[in-house]
């Protein structure tokens, strides 16, 4: 327990840090289209003193939303993407053709949800044992999503949906586990991060509609395991994670953070911890995050509960 209070306070010194840096940070709404956007690093250097994060409002989502895991706001609507777990994977116990555990049994879901939580639509995604939905991204005209097995290094599907008909395309495999993606719109490319946020894999987006491979890097940032990322221009993404701690006593303590990845070479133009966590005592971190920028502030969405889950909306001003 006092390692524990240690690292509460070592955290919580660093939240007013946090307040600085989303309130300086210009994240743009994923409305806008293909352009070059300022910096967010330049405009967190204009304003690095000024901004007040606070909880604007809670709203509890009005459907069963089964394991959250991407978020985004497109015009007056909500789109998260979520696993139903019918039977959870179960390990193996050791490594058996690669795998630690099984592929469980489930459905990959894509609910679309206005203002007031009330859910508009939803489809399915994914087939047979691939059905984990990851972290969405949206390209200005689709909506990306990443569905995968249910286990590390297990194959995957990437899909674009259509945001106003929700149907959705299967575009490309890939032999891993893609649990997230972000779009990076100046130079058409899709982002693709791993079970843990371990490798970074890129795509080429054509005219046509087709993904083209490029290539596989590593990723050398361990802060967190982007669970939820997003373009915010100038070839910049912003991603939502969280790491597992073990303490002494070997209990488990969940501490989430935001990242900014610069994506023409993986480097990190900022990290910081957030130390908040919600009633359940999930962290707010746990899957779905959204940022956009409106006139007056910045807001931040997270959703970070299974089942029934409420999407809390935090206003930097």
């Amino acid at each position: 327990m006092i390692y524990l209070n240690r690292l509460l306070i070592f955290i919580m010194k660093y939240l007013r840090y946090l307040v600085i840096i989303l309130s300086g940070c210009s994240v743009w709404s994923l409305q806008a289209q293909n352009t070059v956007n300022p910096s967010p690093l330049a405009s967190l250097m204009k304003n690095p003193d000024a901004g007040k994060w606070t909880l604007q409002s809670s709203i509890p989502l009005q459907f069963a939303t089964h394991h959250t895991q991407g978020l985004l706001k497109i015009g007056d609507y909500f789109y998260l993407s979520a696993v139903e777990v019918r039977s959870w994977p179960k390990p193996y116990g050791r490594i058996i053709n690669g795998y630690d555990r099984d592929t469980g049994d489930g459905t990959g879901r894509l609910f679309k949800f206005d203002q007031a939580g009330k859910l508009v639509a939803q489809i399915q995604l994914g087939e047979g044992n691939i059905y984990h939905p990851g972290g969405i991204d949206f390209d200005g005209e689709y909506i990306w999503v990443p569905v995968c097995e249910y286990r590390p290094f297990g194959p995957s599907i990437l899909y674009r949906v259509d945001p106003n008909t929700m149907k959705a395309v299967k575009t490309v495999g890939c032999p891993d586990a893609i649990g997230a993606v972000a779009f990076n719109r100046s130079t058409n490319e899709l982002i693709g991060m791993n079970w843990n946020a371990r490798d970074f894999y890129r795509w080429k987006y054509s005219r046509e509609g087709n993904l083209q491979f490029l290539n596989k890097e590593k990723n050398n940032h361990h802060f967190i395991s982007y669970q939820d990322c997003q373009y915010i221009g100038n070839g910049t993404m912003l991603c939502s994670g969280l790491r597992n701690y073990r303490l002494t006593d070997g209990s488990r303590f969940r501490l989430g953070g935001l990242q900014a990845i610069k994506l023409s070479d993986y480097s990190s133009l900022w990290e910081t911890p957030v130390p908040v966590w919600v009633g359940s005592g999930a962290s707010l971190n746990n899957n779905p995050f959204f940022a956009e920028q409106t006139a007056e502030k910045l807001l931040l969405y997270f959703i970070p509960e299974d089942d029934h889950s409420t999407m809390y909306i935090y206003a930097v001003e």
